[in-house]
């Protein structure tokens, strides 16, 4: 697996803070999970388990901003591109808008439960799109 990317780096958030915010965007997640969860407070899980924590409380996050998961699923093959990148799960959430999601990363209370989602993941990919044209 190449570099982890786990959280955003500052250059790339100050890029999203600039982007269009008045459509809706689909954030398309890529996640590989550590085989055993890295809690700072030595919290004992595996990655799937920690991901699993982190996903069942981001959720009313996500919901509350008006974001949904509208799909998901297990890769089982990466048919064309970097073999050595094999993912553990992806999916697509939808948001109203831009803002929404900004809202939602920059809200203190979500940020506190994203120490799950870094206890859990090895690496990832987040990818925001917009509706094509």
């Amino acid at each position: 697996m190449s570099e982890p990317y786990v959280v955003p780096e500052k250059e790339i958030f100050e890029q999203l803070m600039g982007m269009a915010k008045d459509h809706p965007v689909e954030m398309i997640n890529l996640i590989k999970f550590n085989a055993q969860a890295k809690y700072e407070d030595g919290t004992v899980a595996t990655g799937a388990e920690a991901y699993k924590t982190y996903s069942q409380n981001a959720a009313k996050f996500v919901e509350g901003v008006g974001g949904k998961v509208i799909w998901s699923g297990k890769p089982e093959l990466t048919f064309i591109g970097p073999q050595d990148e094999n993912w553990d799960l992806a999916f697509v959430v939808r948001y109203p808008n831009g803002q929404a999601f900004i809202d939602m990363v920059t809200n203190p209370e979500y940020i506190k439960v994203t120490k799950h989602r870094k206890a859990a993941v090895e690496t990832s990919r987040l990818i925001r799109t917009k509706p094509a044209e």
